[in-house]
């Protein structure tokens, strides 16, 4: 008799604890449309010094402008360069919402910090709450199977319980792929390889590949203003410009900022070029529409800025000497 209570019970349990037609209806949903998927967990990894932590301060200052309860959990910069940094400023005490952990205000191992997270991690309870770890390497041993799998194990029950978690990792030595186990691939949701690419001064612009994905996410790119960690998405053939490429639009935009209009051969020859030079041409014909735009009147073809928002502003002179090296910020994680 009493086992036949126990398996009613245990198939109650059973029924009460199976997924139902209900379950299917809700809509998969982004924080940032196309990048970052809600209640998901996404890993961001690139080499050493490539900013990943600067685009993570703006994704942070994004989603607390949203009303999102930010955590950000940071095991790897010392406090010295967070005030470098004006992380206190610029996030911490600008946003209630946020809550910025760091490894001297935390006398606990962040391995320990995620189990604890875990055992609140009922449906529901991190709605509307973002987790963003950095970085991957300081919360377990990389190459440790069964210690990764605990930690993944945690942070998918969070997952389930409605949080949105953002791992920041580093690449190998060559840079094509992640440190560590295999594992992680299987464990994450989405996956993007980062690069920085050429910018103007007191600006980060960055790629995102996919490497893996879940949720229909894609490449994208986003300029990052320092100074304010005012992220915005970025045209891509804009953020992949080469070095002549950033040298040719940095000034090209410049030009036009001082003309209302230029034609072709006016513009060509303001930039240094005889208006058949094949390269300056085809530039132009790339970026028309992004960065500029063109107006054919007749025969001619007229040439004026854009009006929109652009992260191509520099002025006439920084234009002239505009080179990769001289505009790309060195970073450090």
């Amino acid at each position: 008799m009493e086992i036949r209570v126990m398996m009613g019970d245990i198939f109650k349990f059973l029924d009460e604890s199976s997924l139902k037609a209900k379950d299917f209806d809700k809509k998969h949903e982004f924080l940032i449309d196309g990048f970052l998927p809600s209640e998901l967990i996404t890993m961001i990894y690139s080499a050493g010094g490539s900013g990943k932590t600067f685009l993570a301060y703006g994704i942070t200052s994004k989603l607390c402008k949203m009303g999102k309860k930010v955590f950000y959990i940071d095991f790897d910069n010392p406090v010295n360069v967070l005030k470098e940094r004006r992380c206190d400023e610029l996030l911490i005490n600008r946003y209630e919402n946020l809550r910025y952990i760091q490894r001297s205000s935390l006398q606990m191992h962040p391995f320990e910090l995620i189990l604890e997270l875990e055992n609140s991690a009922v449906k529901g309870t991190y709605k509307d709450c973002v987790f963003v770890l950095d970085s991957l390497v300081n919360f377990c041993d990389l190459f440790n199977d069964n210690r990764l799998m605990r930690l993944f194990d945690a942070l998918k029950n969070m997952r389930e319980a409605g949080a949105t978690i953002i791992i920041l990792h580093h690449a190998n030595k060559d840079g094509k792929n992640y440190q560590g186990s295999t594992c992680i691939r299987n464990a994450i949701d989405c996956m993007y390889k980062l690069s920085q690419k050429p910018a103007n001064s007191g600006e980060l612009n960055f790629v995102l590949e996919v490497a893996k994905e879940r949720a229909a996410i894609v490449d994208s790119a986003f300029n990052l203003k320092v100074d304010t960690l005012e992220l915005r998405e970025l045209e891509k053939s804009v953020a992949n410009m080469s070095e002549y490429e950033f040298g040719f639009t940095s000034k090209a935009t410049a030009i036009l900022k001082a003309n209302e209009r230029l034609s072709k051969t006016e513009f060509l020859n303001a930039l240094g070029y005889e208006k058949d030079d094949k390269t300056a041409r085809e530039c132009l014909d790339k970026f028309d529409g992004k960065l500029w735009f063109s107006n054919k009147v007749g025969k001619s073809i007229f040439y004026s800025g854009s009006g929109s928002s652009t992260t191509i502003q520099l002025s006439y002179d920084e234009a002239e000497k505009s080179l990769f090296a001289s505009h790309k910020m060195a970073v450090n994680e």
